[in-house]
């Protein structure tokens, strides 16, 4: 046995699970968008803090008779000191790298010194440091000589200060989330409001109402709701057909079967063998009557379902006319002239073959049981993409006022010889049209009745 599928998820879960999903994505995004504008934010403010320091340290350098004279402003210094966990470092160096004042084993910048400040990171006294160099020309009556000032200070501060932002950006990022997250969940609720009215008026029908549904659904559900109406409608009218089947089949057994009854009276009280006999011919015949009749509705609910079914095939139609020639014309006595003209090498419609059989075997029947003597015509021909099959007799014909009442169910022409059921027309009808074709009944000039069966070719 095979395993059974799964079963589909929710739909209002999966959409809410994706747009969770989308906006987890978003979140995390804006996250890491918050955390570098933090950290440039902070690398901002303080760096212009350094660079400030530096430049008030190189304005106070002077050159005094060859000998370096530097008046430290330490206002400068202690605006770096305002971050209480980090430390400043200075240093003032002349062009030959010698030390004029500070630490003499800050790291040197990466690049030479120029009119520009130049700001870098280095690993000093065992942590990350910022470090700035400015450097001047600092000038004497007798000489002009460059000075540099690199001022650093460790990052604990604008670290700090970076994450601050960070986290209060995590704060405003969390609660739009979950702000935005309610508003999806709610969106998704509101989107699905038309399925669950659409849910609650079939659930409150009644099993007979198949009336289409008139129900306000947003443009996207337009399609399914149009869908629906179109197979209840189908539904309706197969029910429909169903029960006037049925209550035609009722009716039309009822005779035979009161006839039967009838005469198996008769034969039961009657004593003389011969009027015995009569009887049981009667019961015969009218048990002949009725099992023809049954096999008809029968063929005529196997026409109804596999009509609504539409399973068609590529079906050769040369081969089907031989086919239903040969299922009717009879097998026992002598058999009846057709003459067979077939104007095409082939005929491929498509459609059902075994209702396409069953529709020319009815025309072939009806017309060998009311055509009169004088042979059968049966001819195959094409016309444009189409192909048409005519079946000729030389029977009575049919009055015009006959030629569309006979293709309705147990509807029989005026004149027409007792014993049939009125079905075989019906079924021809009913299969012609679910192939996209037509038929035609037609009196001869020199009397008889042609029948004239048109299909549409697989071409068109």
């Amino acid at each position: 046995m095979a395993a059974a599928e799964a079963a589909p998820g929710s739909l209002r879960r999966t959409l809410t699970l994706y747009l969770g999903a989308l906006l987890a994505v978003f979140a995390v995004a804006l996250l890491f968008a918050a955390r570098d504008y933090g950290q440039r934010a902070a690398n901002r403010s303080y760096d212009h803090l350094l660079v400030s320091s530096a430049l008030s340290i190189i304005d106070s350098v002077a050159l005094v008779e060859a000998q370096w004279q530097v008046d430290l402003p330490y206002a400068s210094l202690d605006l770096l000191s305002m971050a209480p966990e980090d430390r400043v470092f200075y240093r003032v160096f002349d062009a030959h790298n010698q030390t004029v004042t500070g630490y003499e084993d800050l790291p040197a910048p990466p690049r030479e010194p120029t009119d520009q400040p130049q700001l870098f990171d280095a690993q000093y006294s065992g942590e990350t440091v910022r470090f700035v160099v400015v450097s001047r020309r600092v000038s004497s009556p007798s000489t002009q000589v460059e000075v540099r000032v690199q001022v650093g200070q460790t990052r604990r501060a604008r670290e700090a200060l970076a994450q601050d932002m960070v986290n209060r950006s995590l704060i405003a990022i969390g609660v739009l989330s979950l702000l935005s997250l309610a508003l999806v969940a709610f969106g998704v609720h509101r989107a699905f409001r038309p399925l669950v009215k659409v849910e609650r008026e079939l659930s409150r029908r009644e099993p007979s109402d198949l009336s289409p549904l008139d129900a306000r659904v947003p443009r996207e559900m337009d399609q399914m709701v149009a869908a629906l109406n179109r197979f209840m409608g189908r539904l309706s009218s197969s029910n429909e057909t169903l029960r006037a089947f049925m209550a035609e089949a009722a009716h039309q057994m009822r005779t035979p079967l009161a006839a039967l009854r009838a005469q198996a009276q008769l034969a039961l009280d009657d004593d003389d063998p011969e009027d015995m006999r009569r009887s049981l011919v009667a019961i015969e015949r009218n048990a002949t009557h009725m099992s023809r009749l049954l096999n008809q509705l029968l063929s005529d609910a196997s026409v109804i379902h596999r009509s609504n079914l539409q399973r068609f095939a590529p079906v050769d139609l040369v081969e089907t006319v031989h086919q239903a020639l040969h299922e009717a014309l009879p097998q026992a006595g002598p058999a009846p002239r057709v003459q067979l003209a077939v104007g095409v090498t082939a005929a491929s419609v498509n459609g059902d073959a075994l209702l396409l059989r069953e529709a020319i075997k009815n025309l072939i029947d009806n017309a060998l049981k009311y055509g009169g003597p004088g042979d059968l015509q049966v001819a195959l021909t094409a016309d444009r993409k189409c192909f048409v099959l005519t079946i000729a007799d030389h029977g009575p014909g049919i009055a015009p006022a006959d030629a569309e009442r006979v293709f309705e169910r147990f509807a029989r022409g005026e004149g027409a010889a007792a014993g049939g059921a009125g079905l075989g027309l019906a079924i021809v009808k009913r299969v012609v049209d679910s192939h996209g074709g037509h038929i035609d009944l037609s009196n001869r000039p020199g009397g008889g009745l042609v029948a004239t069966l048109t299909l549409p070719g697989r071409n068109t």
